[in-house]
């Protein structure tokens, strides 16, 4: 949580075009080092994690229902 809280504080009171580029590079890949370990040390397969999320916002987001929208699941 540190590192994606040093990520969203570059973000704040500035617009994406503000933003550091070489401060997000380096934030993110923090981010990624560290969900990385996560993962590995949790024996998780983040590909296998990813997909199993994407069919699970498939489901719950039908592009038919919620394209264009900002409505919850259960709002829309």
């Amino acid at each position: 949580m540190l590192e994606a809280g040093e990520l969203l504080e570059l973000f704040l009171w500035k617009s994406a075009d503000e933003v550091n580029k070489e401060k997000l590079k380096e934030e993110l890949a923090d981010v990624l080092y560290s969900t990385l370990l996560l993962a590995h040390e949790s024996g998780i397969d983040l590909n296998e994690a990813l997909m199993e999320k994407l069919k699970s916002n498939e489901i719950k987001y039908p592009i038919e229902k919620s394209y264009g929208k900002r409505e919850k699941y259960d709002e829309i």
